[in-house]
């Protein structure tokens, strides 16, 4: 492996925790009642994947995947457990954007009345999918520290 983290995955490691930040004081944010601060900071965390992703293409096309070969078999196991949560938190994350995208056009957020009601149980879903990409997201980042470790040694 290489003898140093490489500046990109310092870089995206960073990143991760930023995002996981502003999940986690977007979810102080709505327990307070804050729904626009807490849209605010989930809408953050969304464009903070977004660039990872985009700057993580580039990347690849760029300078070409890992040569994993070279890397122990635990470190193969946590990249790949890394990026199962990785994958579930953008699943679960798109899901909890959609469903908070159609509530916020209800007249439970909007206030007027003209506005269409939540469907039955929406709410709770948009919690349950944002619950579970808050959690693989600092599971995401938990592993994404094993990740950088072993390109220390």
């Amino acid at each position: 492996m290489d003898a140093s983290p490489p500046l990109f995955w310092s870089a995206a490691l960073a990143n991760m925790a930023a995002m996981v930040l502003l999940v986690a004081v977007g979810i102080v944010q709505i327990r307070r009642g804050r729904v626009a601060a807490h849209r605010r900071c989930m809408q953050a965390a969304c464009v903070l994947v977004a660039l990872f992703l985009a700057a993580y293409l580039g990347k690849r096309l760029l300078l070409g995947a890992e040569e994993l070969a070279s890397w122990s078999p635990a470190a193969r196991w946590n990249l790949r457990i890394h990026e199962l949560f990785v994958t579930a938190m953008l699943l679960s994350g798109g899901r909890a954007l959609f469903l908070g995208r159609r509530l916020a056009r209800s007249r439970r957020l909007t206030g007027r009345p003209e506005d269409p009601p939540p469907a039955a149980g929406l709410e709770r879903r948009h919690r349950r999918a944002g619950r579970v990409a808050a959690v693989c997201a600092a599971l995401g980042l938990l592993t994404a520290c094993g990740v950088w470790w072993s390109l220390r040694t």
